[in-house]
């Protein structure tokens, strides 16, 4: 729905512009309009036509103002976003624009669903206990860091993710395993490792572990 309802036609400029005239017999103006038909007419009706198109073009720009109502400049809008991007949790550049998000996992579920991966996350916490040099415990010694401070356990159901698609089977060739290969190749999830990793805390430890 466009923001602006009130543009004006070529006819309502003329208008507004013939009723800034003197007062007077000379400029037909004298409590009433008798334009039509009269060179005075003609040249109210050309100043409408030239400032017309200028003043509706200026009255659709207001919508451009707005991603939700913006039809003519939305590559400038996701340019200034940075959309496309893969790793990106919204389907387009109006729902980053709206977006309220949250590092936190019920956010980070939802985008994934959106995504098409179904999946749960639960948050741990990790406190260190560090002693001093006198052996005594200082609890509740908290460190951020790589693999401390908090980690995410990220479940993804593969059977009820429309974005998982399965490897297609290939029979192992004689000569080219090696002792320990898999038979098969493991789910590629780097799509929802990357979407995960912008919504998660930076300091974060993520754990991703599927469930057929």
């Amino acid at each position: 729905m466009a923001v602006t309802t009130a543009c004006h036609s070529d006819e309502q400029i003329a208008q507004s512009l013939a009723s800034l005239r003197p007062r007077g017999d000379a400029w037909r103006h004298g409590g009433f309009d008798a334009l039509a038909g009269s060179g005075m007419g003609d040249f109210f009706a050309a100043l409408g036509a030239a400032f017309g198109p200028t003043d509706r073009r200026v009255c659709d720009m207001v919508d451009e103002f707005f991603c939700s109502t913006a039809a003519e400049t939305l590559d400038l809008w996701a340019l200034d976003y940075g959309v496309p991007d893969g790793c990106d949790p919204f389907e387009n550049v109006c729902e980053k624009v709206n977006a309220v998000g949250d590092t936190i996992p019920a956010y980070a579920q939802a985008a994934a669903l959106r995504r098409g991966w179904s999946i749960s996350i639960a948050e741990e916490f990790v406190t260190v206990v560090e002693d001093d040099c006198y052996g005594a415990g200082l609890y509740g010694t908290q460190l951020y860091g790589a693999e401390q401070g908090v980690t995410w356990r990220i479940t993804i159901d593969l059977a009820a993710s429309p974005s998982y698609q399965r490897y297609v089977d290939i029979e192992p060739l004689f000569g080219l395993m090696f002792y320990g290969d898999s038979f098969d190749c493991g789910p590629d999830i780097e799509a929802l490792k990357c979407l995960i990793r912008r919504i998660a805390p930076a300091h974060a430890d993520l754990i991703f572990e599927t469930v057929n």
